[in-house]
């Protein structure tokens, strides 16, 4: 409700009338959900706090999906730590048919490193792929707009839900594991051997990267 009302001050509307905006509802179901919302802001906000305590909590499992991936070094190390306490980590993001080649540049400018500490990076390969998706452990969930990258964290309005439930996560798993039969993993060997244009490509978007 908060995410909406906001929103909505900020288009210049009354915000109340006479008639209840938000009646109470019966919880229709059992899950343990939050609903985290980010609007453009300086400093660090929920979003970001989401995120930090997904990656930190993993023990076992950790799997991505988004489609547009610029993180920052913060979030970098997080998602390298995981994998070097142990921690399976899945990243699965667009191939051959991203819709942005510059975000995709940003992306991939990541791989060596992540690939070097242990994270599994995958190309989905059939079409664009816009999946917004965190699973850890089989336990939590998390699915909305934001995508993993600093203009969703620091420029763009956002809301993500979070749940703790295994049947919703189960789902999310399944789904994850299908895509990644239709993706291909990047082989850190042959990532290494990329050309000059292509490495030359990767630094000159890095002075954008918080854009995208």
């Amino acid at each position: 409700m908060a995410a909406f009302a906001q929103n909505w001050a900020e288009s210049g509307r009354d915000l109340y009338g006479d008639e209840d905006r938000f009646p109470l509802k019966s919880q229709a179901g059992r899950s343990v959900a939050q609903v985290v919302r980010g609007s453009a802001s300086l400093g660090w906000d929920d979003l970001q706090t989401t995120f930090r305590v997904m990656l930190d909590s993993a023990r076992e499992r950790l799997r991505l999906a988004t489609a547009y991936f610029a993180p920052d070094q913060f979030f970098l190390d997080r998602l390298c730590a995981a994998a070097r306490r142990g921690v399976e980590v899945d990243v699965l993001l667009p191939g051959p048919h991203a819709d942005k080649r510059v975000c995709q540049l940003a992306s991939e400018a990541t791989y060596e490193t992540l690939t070097e500490c242990g994270v599994r990076v995958w190309n989905f390969q059939p079409s664009m792929m816009h999946a917004k998706i965190m699973m850890v452990d089989g336990i939590a969930g998390l699915i909305g707009s934001s995508n993993f990258n600093r203009r969703s964290l620091d420029h763009d309005e956002e809301v993500l839900l979070v749940a703790l439930d295994t049947e919703f996560v189960g789902t999310l798993e399944r789904d994850f594991d299908a895509d990644l039969e239709r993706s291909r993993q990047i082989d850190l060997t042959r990532w290494r051997s990329r050309g000059p244009v292509q490495r030359a490509l990767e630094v000159a978007v890095a002075p954008i990267r918080r854009f995208l």
